[in-house]
């Protein structure tokens, strides 16, 4: 009988390896043993055989496991033993180039629908936003391509790029948070080949066609490199943030995202970062704080004809959802755009009895939601919420006629 060949690889998901591994030219009904490559990093720790899992590559390359417990006979395990000293960088840990990576996005539904959703409709809880990413995506870039805050934000990063990526060593891989589509990554990028430093571009986004579009675009942009997509939540993206550490990263959230909360969901965000910063690695946040004139600018933002197209478009995509039926999202709802200090939000009225039939609610006319809730954070309160989890924050840049301003944040030296 001939023997198996099995392979021991480093692994954080079955799926990212197996695409990774033809890479390499392993063939097809190849044997694999996977393990977790935190192992690798804990020399003097013993390794528990409980944790590994086989795997076997099929010409479709789609993974069926089974757990060392199983009683039907194990193939034969040549061991090839990996050490920090012997492993490449964990950039060979991506699929092959322009793939995307299901890190939890096919899943996404279960948490912001089936549980966040109906508590919205109750008045216990905030309209998910991820409806609107998910469903709404072109809409939205619409929104982009006008907004002053991403003509104010690119015009920041084109001029301090240089500087970011003289702090960051060859090899970093640049993680766009919530890509949407944007091109505000290709400045780091192209200042990273001109430093003759190589990079990989990683793009984390919710809407798994919006991501495969993207990375189309960014490999035929920058076809020498590596790019690769993350499809899931920024929650998902932390769980594999912490699962790989490759040479450096640059994490880029951009477009007044990261500190878009409360103030405690906004610290917990820092205290997330925290533990995915190294002193090599560097945090790029990009964040709208308007005063005066240009709090009236940021309203204005908010009633052009392509945010009512995506604000209706994202109303749909709640009723849908909700299992409401009949409702025209034009016409079934009030909505009124407010400022109120630092939050911007939409009353949203209903003007008739709807049920959500998914979820055996009842909502009465008249019933006024609060939705769609931004913060617009101001340089102080920015400082205040990252120095006190033990980060360290630089201001990069603040736009000529808005309130955007951009951070560089990394570790605190000890």
């Amino acid at each position: 009988m001939e023997q198996q060949r099995t392979v021991l690889v480093a692994s954080g998901t079955v799926h990212c390896h197996c695409e990774m591994l033809f890479t390499f030219n392993i063939p097809i009904n190849t044997r694999l043993l996977v393990v977790d490559p935190a192992l690798f990093f804990l020399p003097h720790q013993p390794r528990n055989i409980s944790t590994l899992v086989f795997t076997t590559l099929y010409k479709n390359y789609q993974p069926h496991t089974h757990t060392t417990n199983q009683t039907n006979q194990q193939p034969t395990l040549t061991i090839i033993p990996l050490t920090t000293e012997n492993m490449s960088s964990l950039s060979t840990a991506y699929p092959t180039d322009g793939e995307v990576i299901d890190i939890g996005g096919s899943f996404i539904n279960l948490t912001f629908v089936d549980d966040q959703l109906p508590k919205a409709f109750l008045g216990k809880g905030d309209f998910p936003k991820e409806v609107a990413y998910t469903s709404g995506m072109e809409k939205w870039n619409a929104i982009a391509d006008k907004s002053y805050q991403t003509s104010d934000e690119m015009a920041i990063i084109k001029a301090t790029a240089k500087q970011v990526v003289q702090q960051l060593k060859s090899g970093t891989h640049i993680i766009d948070l919530g890509a949407a589509n944007s091109k505000k990554f290709e400045p780091y990028v192209h200042e990273f080949i001109a430093q003759s430093k190589e990079c990989v571009y990683v793009a984390l986004d919710l809407s798994h066609a919006s991501l495969v579009e993207h990375i189309a675009k960014a490999k035929a942009t920058f076809p020498g490199v590596k790019c690769i997509g993350l499809w899931g939540s920024f929650e998902q993206g932390d769980v594999y943030f912490n699962k790989t550490r490759p040479t450096a990263r640059l994490f880029l959230s951009l477009g007044s995202i990261f500190y878009n909360a409360p103030d405690s969901m906004a610290k917990d965000r820092c205290v997330e970062f925290k533990g995915h910063m190294t002193p090599v690695d560097r945090l790029i946040v990009g964040q709208d704080g308007p005063t005066g004139a240009e709090a009236s600018q940021a309203h204005a933002a908010y009633n052009t004809v392509e945010y009512d197209a995506f604000f209706t478009t994202y109303l749909q995509g709640l009723q849908d959802h909700a299992g409401i039926v009949g409702a025209n999202p034009k016409t079934a709802w009030t909505v009124e755009s407010k400022l109120n200090k630092a939050m911007h939000y939409f009353d949203v009225t209903a003007n008739h009895d709807m049920n959500c039939t998914k979820f055996g609610i009842h909502v009465a006319a008249g019933t006024v939601f609060k939705m769609f809730k931004s913060w617009k954070r101001y340089e102080g309160d920015i400082y205040q919420l990252t120095n006190e989890v033990g980060l360290k924050i630089e201001t990069l840049g603040k736009a000529e006629n808005s309130g955007m301003r951009q951070y560089i944040i990394k570790a605190a030296e000890n």
